[in-house]
């Protein structure tokens, strides 16, 4: 009875162990999390983590990983930053930049997007299984600390009015440039042909 008691506690204690972890912290050693994440297999493919950007990877030797992406019209890179909270306890800060042509304004949404796919390429790496492109769209990620950049409609919108106003403010600054800049040409030529004498017959 004692033992079977014992049994329970230690179950009850690794149970709540696993409850208090962070959704970025994985029962794994650095290492362990480390060549995971080197060796995952990232897709070239409509559902991939970086969707059709050609992916390379490398890593520093022990705390970082670093998942580059490249196409024609954008260049993703990720680096996965591995902290050995425990032994068996490491947590991992994921942060994202690059970006692709024709952004603008949305820049802090796309950077968003592939942030939250490298997530739940890493969640999913980490935890054995397989790549999902539905939670792929924030589910995972949404449990992770933020990085600071704003990605909602709102900042976008605010960023687009903000690029509109400045490129008004300089259209009109041009403008008044060239007009301070503008001079008459004098007249130093009078009529051509007063004064002049008759040709002869």
């Amino acid at each position: 009875m004692k033992r079977a008691g014992l049994i329970l506690g230690a179950a009850l204690a690794s149970l709540l162990a696993g409850c208090a972890a962070e959704p970025d912290e994985y029962p794994l050693s650095r290492k362990q999390a480390y060549d995971k994440l080197l060796s995952a297999r990232i897709a070239s493919s409509g559902d991939g983590p970086f969707f059709r950007l050609r992916t390379t990877i490398t890593g520093n030797g022990g705390s970082e990983v670093t998942y580059d992406a490249l196409g024609d019209m954008a260049h993703r890179i990720c680096h996965m930053h591995l902290t050995e909270l425990e032994p068996q306890l490491t947590k991992v800060k994921v942060t994202c930049e690059g970006g692709g042509a024709g952004e603008g304004a949305a820049a802090g949404m796309a950077h968003n997007m592939i942030r939250n796919r490298v997530i739940e390429l890493v969640d999913a790496t980490l935890k054995d299984r397989p790549f999902n492109p539905e939670l792929a769209g924030g589910a995972t990620a949404s449990r992770w600390p933020s990085d600071g950049v704003d990605g909602s409609f709102a900042g976008a919108a605010g960023k687009a009015l903000k690029q509109d106003a400045e490129m008004h403010r300089d259209i009109a600054e041009a403008e008044q440039a060239a007009n301070e800049a503008q001079v008459e040409v004098p007249s130093d030529y009078g009529d051509s042909g007063a004064g002049s004498e008759p040709l002869p017959e």
